[in-house]
């Protein structure tokens, strides 16, 4: 898909600033300066999106709790179910994910994909990324050791879908088994791999955007090597799909700074992803389809958004 420019950070940050104040200046009823923030506006009830439902759950086994969020489909169940799909970095992904799937509803009906639950998974708070909660659930264990309070927790978090969430989703809506899918990005991106590579059932679809694969001096990789040589004969009890994302910006050659390139050249994300996914294509696995695309113009960052829109009609991807 073709990809957005970037636009100039000051230049962006110019245009959103004058946008805000033409805004709040014609609610305010305010000409010219720099107008305040009428009282009524903020005194107005908070915005909601829309058929969407939100509740921390704490998890019995482990003990952590996780934000979740769930949007209703907007539209008639397929004859099969609904898809699903879920969502790491809720906090961040979950309004956008959700927001597209109504996008989609909104389509002609000729044009409109089956309709999708959208569940987004995070953590208890308003910030939009929870650093240390992201390392604590969305890394694997280290090989032979088990989960600390700093990392290695994907388990955790993995058992916490499998036995909490995904009857819950069931129980609430008609879904398709056949249709569940997990995007993530970065190191939600990481997590996405690791259930693949350990649990290849847990879902049909998997979408990692960017996945963390140096992390732990790159152990998904390994771990990629062990789920290749554990199913290499037939059959297999797992039929999965899994796209790769990856911006093109995200080696040192294309770093905005020597800092920058630096990491990107430690970390070697877009030449070691494109490594597995080639890896995972050469198996030529009837129960394993790999699709793998690099973003042109788009960074570690910028890539998160496109990534979503991938990941949604993964999900609603016919049988």
């Amino acid at each position: 898909m073709p990809a957005p420019h970037p636009a100039q950070g000051s230049t962006r940050r110019a245009l959103l600033a004058a946008g805000a104040g033409t805004s709040l200046g014609l609610l305010g009823g305010c000409a010219t300066g720099s107008p305040a923030v009428p009282a009524q506006l903020l005194q107005a009830p908070a915005a909601a999106l829309p058929g969407t439902h939100q509740q921390d759950l704490r998890d019995p086994a482990s003990g952590n709790t996780w934000r979740i969020w769930v949007q209703r489909p907007a539209g008639p169940a397929p004859a099969t179910g609904h898809p699903v799909l879920y969502v790491l970095d809720g906090n961040a992904a979950f309004a956008l994910a959700a927001q597209l799937a109504r996008n989609d509803a909104a389509r002609p009906p000729e044009l409109r994909p089956d309709a999708a639950i959208v569940v987004g998974i995070g953590h208890p708070g308003d910030a939009v990324i929870h650093p240390a909660e992201r390392q604590r659930d969305y890394t694997p264990p280290p090989p032979g050791g088990s989960a600390t309070p700093q990392a290695g927790g994907a388990d955790r978090l993995l058992d916490f879908i499998a036995r909490e969430l995904q009857p819950r989703v069931a129980q609430a809506f008609p879904v398709d088994a056949q249709r569940q899918t997990i995007t993530g990005h970065s190191f939600g991106g990481l997590c996405v791999l690791h259930a693949l590579f350990t649990r290849p059932a847990l879902f049909t679809r998997y979408a990692a955007t960017s996945p963390s694969v140096w992390w732990n001096q790159g152990q998904v990789l390994q771990t990629a090597q062990q789920f290749m040589q554990a199913h290499a004969t037939a059959p297999r009890a797992f039929s999965a799909r899994l796209h790769l994302r990856v911006g093109s910006l995200e080696h040192a050659q294309a770093a905005a700074t020597p800092a920058r390139a630096v990491v990107q050249a430690e970390r070697r994300l877009l030449d070691r992803t494109t490594t597995l996914a080639n890896q995972l294509t050469t198996l030529a696995w009837p129960e394993l389809h790999v699709q793998m695309a690099v973003l042109p113009g788009l960074d570690h960052g910028s890539v998160m958004l496109p990534g979503l829109v991938d990941a949604l009609a993964l999900a609603q991807q016919a049988r």
